[in-house]
């Protein structure tokens, strides 16, 4: 069996493990297989598995971008832990597995009296999960200070990677195309006083509490169009608090979705439809999806 094989490579397995705590939409069936690497190794072994077994993958971090099936995700769920944790500096630069939060990548950074990363601070997101799609806030990318990649590929070869191979743009990298998992990464910094640093990440974290809604979220949950706002548009067209069952368009912030109490995937789904219908009617604009709307396997 594919639990047992994957425990034989020192892997940590559970079955049957509900998601939807370990998402910040508090949405989500149950995974079929947990399964956490600590180790580029294990990883590989476990991508290795579940390629030969033919089960489809999910890698977890977060869970801040991410819409899960109420039914569930009938394959392998992936979480990193152990050395995909860790991080460190050296000169300028800091290498860091892909495990690690922005946030405790931005307070190494901080302590270390090095710039770049202090505006994705606030942003609920792992290293790995924030370079598959390129995220930003407040004028910045991690793509703007990446220096190279750890991948793992569904085989699971490891191999490392210039950043600068990666094509990518906003919210998107070609690595969203692709089953490549981002085990890790190095970045490139620029010298700053932690005090300017941290006066600067106390500015986000207070921008964002301002921003968002208290209840349970994913954020943005669709992309600015180019040269507009999403929020701006689907407030415009009146949105701010249509509900959809337990799916609500939050009065906060008008491109976000919030669980106003026992939302289902379904829910989010259909009121995204009516988001994206509502600002194509109005303005003639097709909104795409920020948020990672996970297939149902079942």
């Amino acid at each position: 069996m594919i639990p047992d094989a994957l425990r034989a490579e020192g892997l940590s397995v559970a079955e049957d493990v509900p998601l939807a705590s370990r998402t910040t939409l508090k949405i989500g069936g149950p995974a079929r297989y947990l399964v956490e690497a600590r180790s580029p190794s294990a990883l590989g072994a476990a991508l290795r598995f579940a390629n030969e077994a033919a089960l489809p993958v999910l890698v977890l971090g977060k869970g801040s971008n991410l819409l899960v099936p109420d039914a569930g995700f009938s394959g392998v769920v992936l979480t990193l832990g152990g050395a995909f944790g860790e991080a460190r500096v050296e000169n300028e630069e800091i290498e860091a597995g892909g495990a690690v939060s922005l946030m405790a990548l931005a307070v190494l950074a901080r302590d270390a009296g090095l710039s770049g990363v202090e505006n994705l601070s606030g942003i609920p997101s792992t290293l790995g999960g924030a370079v598959r799609i390129n995220a930003g806030s407040y004028g910045s990318e991690i793509f703007d200070v990446l220096l190279s990649l750890t991948l793992v590929s569904r085989e699971g070869a490891v191999r490392s990677t210039a950043a600068a191979a990666i094509a990518h743009g906003y919210r998107w990298t070609s690595l969203c195309e692709t089953a490549d998992v981002v085990a890790g990464a190095r970045l490139r910094l620029s010298r700053r006083s932690p005090e300017a640093i941290a006066a600067r990440m106390a500015e986000v974290a207070a921008k964002r509490r301002a921003a968002l809604p208290s209840q349970p979220n994913a954020g943005s949950i669709f992309k600015n169009p180019p040269g507009r706002f999403a929020g701006k548009l689907l407030e415009e067209c009146g949105l701010k608090g249509r509900r959809v069952g337990g799916a609500m368009v939050s009065p906060v912030h008008a491109n976000v979705i919030v669980n106003a109490g026992g939302a289902t995937a379904e829910d989010v789904k259909a009121l995204m439809d009516e988001m994206n219908a509502a600002v194509r009617r109005k303005f003639g604009i097709e909104l795409q999806p920020e948020i990672q709307i996970v297939p149902s396997t079942f």
